[in-house]
């Protein structure tokens, strides 16, 4: 399974080939995450993300009041059950609120905890059906690895990590839009991460990330001043860069987390 879930992350950026790249502002993400133990072997768990863009006029969840100045809010409850020393599995429901469109995502996932060398080695795959507003329903798959290290550092622990994920559409469970080309790979995740263990319970997390969207642009024909056509109109592949800084802070109620999990 290793060799065939990094096979499928490095082929990713191959598929993608001959388009044009746009930069977006930069954005912030705060999250916050508690949890509780269920039993010995589940944790349930409630998350709550705001986006803020850099550029104010991409934040309008609100036209007034505390909203008006975010871009993005998610809110996500989700359920992780250890099945082994090495495999875990668990269900997430999610909803984000915009400006347009409001939409609800349901998960499942599936995820495999190993190592290479002195690394722990993450890989999960995520089963996805999104639901927007005024839009057919669609569903994707979300093949995530991560590779990091947890470092004694004065009694407490620092892991830094490092994240990829591609998210590929799937005709499982959705509508394809009638006429609209769409690109197999929907968008990529590469992320720089370091963990602080503030106390056995408490977890902050500070990140960098670099998403990647991958669509296709109707570029319109072109006219000269007699209005004669100088360049038919055609369909491009385009790749629009968002960086994002981020910040994790994680609490768990009742039980010590489990450092090797991406939910923790």
């Amino acid at each position: 399974m290793r060799k065939l879930y990094c096979l499928l992350l490095l082929a990713a950026p191959l598929l993608v080939q001959a388009q044009s790249k746009v930069s977006s502002p930069m954005a912030v993400w705060p999250e916050l995450q508690a949890s509780f133990g269920v039993n010995e072997s589940g944790l349930l768990f409630i998350q709550n993300q705001y986006r803020i863009n850099t550029d104010g006029r991409f934040n309008d969840l609100a036209a007034n009041g505390p909203l008006q100045n975010f871009e993005r809010i998610e809110l996500a409850l989700g359920y992780e059950q250890t099945l082994s020393a090495h495999w875990r599995a668990g269900a997430v429901f999610r909803y984000a609120a915009e400006d347009y469109p409001k939409t609800a995502f349901y998960t499942v996932f599936l995820r495999h905890s190993g190592k290479v060398g002195s690394l722990f080695f993450n890989k999960q795959l995520t089963a996805e059906y999104v639901g927007q507003q005024g839009h057919d329903v669609f569903s994707r798959l979300r093949l995530e690895g991560e590779l990091g290290k947890r470092l004694p550092l004065g009694g407490r622990f620092l892991t830094p990590g490092i994240r990829y994920e591609g998210m590929v559409l799937s005709g499982f469970g959705g509508k394809k839009s009638m006429g609209t080309q769409e690109r197999v790979i929907d968008r990529t995740r590469l992320r720089l991460n370091l963990t602080y263990e503030v106390t056995d319970k408490l977890r902050l997390t500070p990140y960098f990330m670099r998403q990647t969207h991958y669509y296709y642009v109707l570029v319109p024909p072109v006219y000269d001043a007699q209005e004669q056509l100088v360049e038919e109109g055609y369909t491009t592949k385009r790749n629009r860069i968002s960086p994002v800084l981020g910040l994790e802070i994680k609490y768990t109620l009742n039980s010590t987390p489990q450092t090797a999990s991406i939910t923790y």
